[in-house]
């Protein structure tokens, strides 16, 4: 049974010389429609610009416009990211990436004239298949990335790379569709338009704004195609596996070997998780390294100079030790005398993202602060990865608010005498007792924050809700993930009195 498209142009609309014949497909950005062009006499697929939740078609059934004078801008600023892409899109002359053949301004809004590739997409076939073999894979992806090169050249990114954007055409060939470089862009601008990204194909940078994406950006979703290739559903979005990741567990992908290595060669699997890596430093970082990865006899070679991601921070550490250690050297010691297990939960915070140097650095700025503040900013000089940075602080923001007394500076009074008990680090310390904090206060805290630090929102909330049952502690920690002071009263001042309505 055929699907009725209300917002969508009619069956016989024009649009010049193209008549609209069928909708190809919807989505929150705009339509794409088969037409015919009457003037070659060939068909054809066109694009509309009709981004849902700014955009509304008048009632002559053609017009588009802004739903109201406050989403003028942004919908002009979305129409403008949509024609720079189509003129870039129009250079490109790829066997395997979508042709633009002209694009055109009408009825309020803008189209991409585009080759009709008669096929089916990749996620209708997986649909059916449900799984495809190594071979199979590597005719669909190899070619993809051969023309993604091109488009990277151009300092310009696809973006939204899964198997529904990935079209078979009828000889087997493939060729990427549906580039979503403008949608992303209007994503940022405005908060009226959602879901865009998609879950499990989208890799950590872009959830957010500040987020820096690359060539990096798009291999993550070519891995992610694969591993659906490979499982038969998509990965676990990459926020949910940072999120695992920063609370000292397994990535969730991580044993996938052991599950289908009898079915796929160790080098393809190797070469899908590379591409798979949650921090973009770890991953190729062109083209040209994931095909060395990818293609016939170049998966051994790169597995061989591929370096896990563990050894390639710890000797991104080493390559800056001796300036970072020199510059800890100059400092004053300031005699401090640390507890052991304070020390040792900071190592191993510091381990995850450094490896075995992090024992004698640890050592080393001790003598040099007074204090975890002071000692975890000092370390954190030695960890590459920006993000990885702000991990390693948050992780000891928890241990100086939570795991350890509230004041480390080594006590003026005399310790008593007698053996001290230990305090449990990270990795044995039993799990908090759940609070009691009722769900809806919970469901409150998450919509508000999230409006800062987007799906991380969640694992945030969890985590505070563990700690504490008290409002005004729990109100507390949360506010330390907004901006300013000002934010800060006004989410927990909300969430006050959320509790007492």
């Amino acid at each position: 049974m055929s699907v009725t498209y209300h917002h969508a142009l009619a069956p016989g609309t024009r649009i010049e010389s193209y008549e609209v014949n069928h909708v190809l497909g919807v989505g929150g950005f705009g339509v794409t429609y088969r037409a015919f062009d009457h003037t070659l006499q060939r068909q054809v697929a066109i694009k509309e610009y009709l981004p849902t939740g700014l955009a509304v078609r008048t009632p002559d059934g053609t017009t588009v416009g802004p739903k109201s004078d406050n989403d003028v801008e942004n919908y002009e600023y979305g129409l403008k990211r949509f024609l720079d892409e189509a003129r870039t899109l129009a250079r490109f002359r790829e066997p395997n990436i979508v042709r633009v053949i002209r694009y055109l301004e009408a009825h309020g809004t803008a189209y991409f004239i585009m080759d009709y590739e008669d096929g089916q997409p990749l996620s209708k076939r997986l649909k059916k298949a449900v799984t495809l073999s190594e071979d199979e894979i590597l005719a669909i992806i190899v070619p993809i990335v051969r023309s993604l090169r091109a488009v990277h050249a151009q300092q310009f990114l696809h973006r939204d790379i899964k198997p529904a954007n990935i079209y078979l055409r009828k000889d087997g060939s493939p060729v990427l569709l549906d580039f979503g470089s403008a949608r992303q862009a209007l994503g940022e601008q405005s908060r009226a338009m959602t879901g865009m990204v998609t879950p499990g194909y989208a890799p950590f940078e872009q959830y957010f704004t500040k987020g820096k994406q690359g060539p990096a950006t798009d291999l993550y979703g070519i891995g992610a195609t694969m591993y659906h290739c490979v499982t038969g559903v998509a990965p676990i979005a990459a926020t949910e596996r940072i999120a695992e990741i920063q609370d000292g567990e397994s990535d969730p992908i991580g044993n996938l070997g052991t599950h289908v290595e009898k079915n796929y060669s160790p080098s393809f699997l190797r070469a899908m998780m590379w591409l798979l890596e949650p921090n973009a430093k770890h991953r190729p970082q062109t083209v040209n390294e994931a095909l060395a990865a990818l293609e016939h006899g170049g998966s051994d070679r790169a597995a061989s100079t591929m370096t896990p991601p563990s050894e390639q921070t710890q000797s991104t550490a080493a390559a800056t030790d001796f300036q970072e250690t020199a510059s800890i050297d100059e400092l004053s010691d300031t005699g401090a005398s640390w507890k052991a297990d304070v020390l040792q939960t900071v190592e191993i915070n510091l381990e995850r993202h450094i490896g075995p140097l992090s024992k004698a650095l640890v050592r080393k700025a001790a003598q040099k602060t007074a204090n975890v503040e002071e000692l975890t900013e000092l370390l954190a000089r030695f960890i590459p990865a920006e993000r990885d940075k702000t991990v390693f602080l948050a992780k000891t923001q928890v241990i100086r608010d939570t795991q350890m007394p509230k004041d480390l500076r080594p006590p003026e009074a005399p310790q008593r005498r007698g053996p001290q008990r230990r305090a449990p680090v990270e990795q044995d310390r039993p799990p908090q007792p759940s609070v009691t904090l009722e769900e809806r206060l919970l469901k409150a805290a998450e919509e508000s924050l999230a409006v800062y630090v987007g799906p991380l929102a969640k694992v945030l909330v969890k985590r505070a809700a563990r700690q504490t049952s008290d409002l005004d502690e729990f109100c507390q920690i949360l506010a330390k993930e907004l901006p300013d002071e000002q934010r800060r009263t006004a989410f927990c001042t909300a969430l006050r009195r959320k509790a007492l309505s």
